[in-house]
């Protein structure tokens, strides 16, 4: 019977309900997913769950973003943290790679390249495990 390793676990944390739906309904073919829609439940599904990838929207302040990206990289260093924003700024990017983000997409968001930076979080995590 051939190894099966366990579905990643991947949290989709985003203040708009329409986008975590259309973001949870194309991830759950193939991980387990978990939505939080405030920082208050993403901390909760975090330390339920503890996901392998989170998907992290920050709003166009930024601040409240980066400080639950810091909590959630103190509490577990590798979780892969990838930033999901509609902030264009170049500021913001560079604060969120500096806390610890392993990748920023800018929305609207693409589907394909979403799917591209979960595979790379989850085989990063995969090397970090096996190495």
């Amino acid at each position: 019977m051939p190894f099966s390793s366990p579905r990643r676990r991947l949290l989709i944390v985003d203040d708009e309900p329409g986008i975590v739906e259309r973001m949870r309904t194309h991830f759950e073919v193939r991980y387990e997913v978990d939505t939080a829609t405030s920082p208050t439940s993403a901390i909760e599904r975090f330390e339920a769950e503890r996901p392998d990838v989170v998907f992290l929207e920050i709003g166009r302040q930024g601040a409240d973003g980066i400080m639950l990206l810091t909590y959630l990289r103190d509490v577990d260093p590798g979780v892969a943290v990838i930033v999901v924003t509609a902030n264009p700024s170049s500021t913001l990017a560079a604060e969120c790679v500096k806390a610890g983000a392993f990748g920023y997409i800018p929305k609207p968001l693409n589907l394909v390249y979403l799917d591209h930076m979960a595979a790379l979080a989850a085989d990063q995590l995969a090397g970090r495990r096996a190495g």
